[in-house]
């Protein structure tokens, strides 16, 4: 039996790129909660900054893959997947400044 080759674009559906974007916003939540506690402890908190960089990074890695790879997205939602990576990637920056 003949099956077509997988493709990327084939795997990236709404569904797959929103479930990617709500584990990495989990990670960047477990991460913020963590650093909330004012621990003294450092290997706990580059734990939460291990989980917040973690967790944004695959956020924004898979709303660009969304946006920029995804043939079933409308223009509106690349944009608006693209404003989401921004986001994501401005709040890490600013949680990682926080931590160290």
């Amino acid at each position: 039996m003949y099956y077509p080759p997988m493709t990327i674009e084939g795997l990236l559906t709404k569904r797959n790129v929103w479930i990617l974007n709500a584990i990495g916003l989990l990670g960047v939540y477990i991460g913020f909660l963590i650093y909330l506690t004012r621990t003294s402890d450092v290997n706990f908190l580059n734990f939460a900054a291990f989980l917040a960089f973690s967790g944004g990074l695959l956020g924004v890695l898979a709303s660009l893959a969304g946006a920029l790879g995804s043939r079933r997205t409308t223009d509106m939602q690349n944009v608006g997947l693209l404003i989401w990576a921004g986001f994501l990637l401005s709040f890490i920056t600013v949680f990682l400044v926080a931590v160290r």
